[in-house]
């Protein structure tokens, strides 16, 4: 991903900092911290936001406050908002909604969700979180190997890796098995774009594949690996 889209956190413990700021980052974000609204309005000021995400675990009086100050300062008022609360409550939903948040988001994060908001508010093409991973992929036929190497999976897809890229629209019927798992994951996927050698600066040659029969047990073995692999090691509520 080119480019990288700068958030505004503003987040007041250094825990929450850090485990935002290191999120972000992973999800090819460029963060930068703040404490409290006024010191990213300071920031805001004088950097470029592509969005603001505001910790909101206050109380009512002072959050409404701050979303207030937020969303009427010439800096900010026209920058994607995403407040992060424990507790999203339909009357506190309503109120900040009204008072001109984009997005509210729930804590502990559910990161397929948040991506998407994420993506959505800020610009992003890609709506779906895409990991590096080496998984040996079996092809049921189609190609002259049996089998090639993922190098990055998603919920909508993967990359393999090969020398002879097959033509857009050819569907495939595949076999796989996640690290950490036992039981290997059959679908049918289809190739929506190739890459031939050199095509791409340091880009590997293959294709990627569209996952098009996929079941909701699946979507969720995918979706609780790809959260674990960027997640696994963070929590909020310790220094990291």
């Amino acid at each position: 991903m080119s480019g990288k889209k700068q958030v505004l956190i503003i987040c007041p413990t250094a825990a929450g900092q850090m485990y935002l700021g290191v999120l972000l980052s992973r999800i090819w974000y460029s963060p930068v911290l703040a404490k409290t609204p006024q010191e990213g309005l300071r920031l805001a000021q004088s950097t470029p936001f592509d969005m603001i995400l505001y910790d909101g675990d206050f109380a009512a009086t002072e959050l409404k406050q701050a979303i207030s100050r937020l969303r009427t300062d010439p800096s900010t008022r026209n920058i994607p908002l995403v407040v992060l609360m424990t507790n999203d409550d339909p009357e506190t939903t309503e109120t900040l909604h009204s008072l001109g948040c984009s997005a509210i988001l729930t804590k502990p994060l559910e990161l397929a969700k948040a991506y998407r908001i994420l993506a959505r508010l800020s610009g992003q093409p890609r709506t779906t979180l895409r990991i590096p991973v080496k998984l040996r992929v079996e092809i049921e036929e189609g190609t002259p190997e049996k089998a090639l190497v993922c190098t990055n999976l998603s919920e909508g897809g993967l990359y393999l890796r090969t020398l002879k890229p097959l033509s857009e629209g050819t569907v495939l019927h595949i076999k796989f098995t996640l690290p950490h798992d036992t039981v290997p994951i059959k679908m049918t996927t289809e190739v929506v774009w190739t890459l031939s050698l050199g095509t791409q600066f340091k880009t590997e040659p293959g294709m990627g594949l569209h996952f098009i029969d996929m079941t909701e047990d699946t979507l969720l073995r995918i979706r609780n690996y790809i959260q674990w692999e960027m997640l696994g090691d963070l929590d909020w509520n310790s220094e990291i």
